[in-house]
């Protein structure tokens, strides 16, 4: 018999056993959709996280002296340390597992002016170094660079939240806006003029961490800050070299920076990490590689209960129509054409069913990309390699199930089907 009359007969054979055929194929589309959906959100959640860090930076850390002295009894032996420029030149002097380094001397809620707009930001004073350290992605202008630092201009950039706030999200590149400070115990009110030279993208998700997020920030040359600020400074960025790597590089900062402030530098205690972008990378692996055992795990389970119900509903078929198969032998049929003809119906149910599963799972993918989702999560994302492999593996045992039934009709003995006997 040709393949074509073949297909002819399992897909006349299929509508006719409808009834029997349609809890095998609805399992078939809700597993295929379910698989196909749950991945999409899981991949769409993963781009979000690593997006969100790389919009940071993946390679550096925020850190902050935690003590002055272990001492007990000592009445700084809780305090932060306040940090100066000489700190910064020792580590970079003494320690040689680190490849950047730069202040980021804070000044937080400082009121900010530019003609009748006012907004709040964090005046952030940094060195040239510190966008190499930590992403600040421009939109517009330059950052703070070598020349800045030596003469001590009154430059900033702004970001995008300030940008908005001052000056409505139009141009803003050489225009000047007016910070005003609180100095001292006295709480004195000191203004700066400042030209803004740049303003960056904004390309940070929503609810990034408050000590690293450069939405409200308005950076200065780390000079210009110290002529502002009547106090040292408390945080600074450093990434290590790639090859000597981050534990090492805080070891080398902590005996650098406890030889200078009298502290214990063996505590790991004494070096808080505000920020840490090595870490939060590991933790959305973790996180990630997790996930992924579970949805593997959840895709063999769903191809473990769709294979069984195959392999039951072709059985049930098998046996209900044993008369049709023994006539069709007693008329000369062979076993293969038998055997061809129950395993290409199961075939058919399979791939339309399949067919029909990710033709759902894409609607149910495009209907949540339309929905407002929740914070830090990013539209699913429908890739091809979540497609077709879960399909394929399903087809594949799908098939291998329907095998079992398919070799029993064809081995049904004419005379005892037509008696409605079984398989010899």
């Amino acid at each position: 018999m040709r393949l074509v009359d073949l297909l002819v007969e399992s897909l006349t054979a299929c509508l006719r056993e409808a009834r029997r055929t349609a809890p095998m194929a609805a399992g078939i589309v809700w597993g295929v959709a379910s698989v196909f959906l749950l991945v999409a959100v899981a991949r769409g959640f993963e781009t979000s996280q690593r997006a969100q860090l790389e919009a940071l930076g993946d390679s550096f850390v925020l850190l902050r002296v935690n003590r002055a002295t272990q001492t007990r009894g000592d009445v700084r032996a809780n305090a932060f340390v306040r940090l100066d420029q000489e700190d910064i030149a020792a580590i970079r002097a003494g320690a040689p597992a680190v490849e950047a380094v730069s202040p980021r001397a804070a000044t937080w809620f400082v009121r900010a002016y530019h003609g009748e707009d006012i907004g709040r930001a964090s005046v952030l004073g940094v060195e040239p170094q510190y966008a190499d350290i930590v992403r600040v992605p421009l939109r517009a202008g330059r950052f703070i660079d070598a020349g800045d630092m030596a003469n001590e201009t009154n430059v900033c950039v702004i970001g995008p939240g300030v940008h908005n706030d001052l000056f409505g999200g139009g141009d803003c590149i050489g225009a000047e806006l007016r910070l005003v400070f609180l100095e001292g115990e006295a709480e004195e009110p000191v203004q700066r003029r400042l030209t803004v030279v740049g303003v960056l993208a904004d390309d940070e998700a929503a609810g990034d961490d408050f000590y690293v997020s450069h939405r409200g920030v308005v950076f200065m040359p780390f000079t210009s800050w110290q002529r502002t600020s009547a106090e040292d400074f408390q945080f600074f960025v450093m990434r290590p070299r790639a090859d000597e790597g981050k534990e090492l590089a805080l070891a080398q900062v902590r005996e650098v920076l406890g030889r200078r402030h009298g502290f214990d530098p063996s505590s790991p205690n004494s070096l808080v990490a505000y920020f840490d972008a090595f870490e939060r990378a590991a933790r959305i692996d973790a996180v990630f590689g997790g996930l992924q055992l579970f949805l593997v795990g959840v895709g063999v389970l769903i191809m473990s209960l769709g294979a069984i119900g195959v392999a039951n509903v072709v059985l049930m078929s098998v046996t209900a129509r044993s008369f049709e198969f023994g006539l069709r032998r007693a008329l000369g049929a062979s076993r293969r054409h038998v055997f061809g003809q129950v395993f290409v119906e199961a075939a058919v149910v399979c791939v339309v069913s399949g067919t029909l599963g990710f033709v759902c799972g894409a609607g149910a993918i495009a209907a949540l990309g339309l929905v407002d989702l929740p914070e830090g999560f990013a539209p699913p994302r429908a890739e091809l390699a979540a497609a077709w492999l879960p399909g394929l593996l399903l087809l594949a045992v799908s098939l291998a199930a329907a095998s079992w039934p398919a070799l029993r009709a064809a081995r049904l003995s004419p005379a005892l089907a037509l008696r409605g006997g079984g398989a010899r």
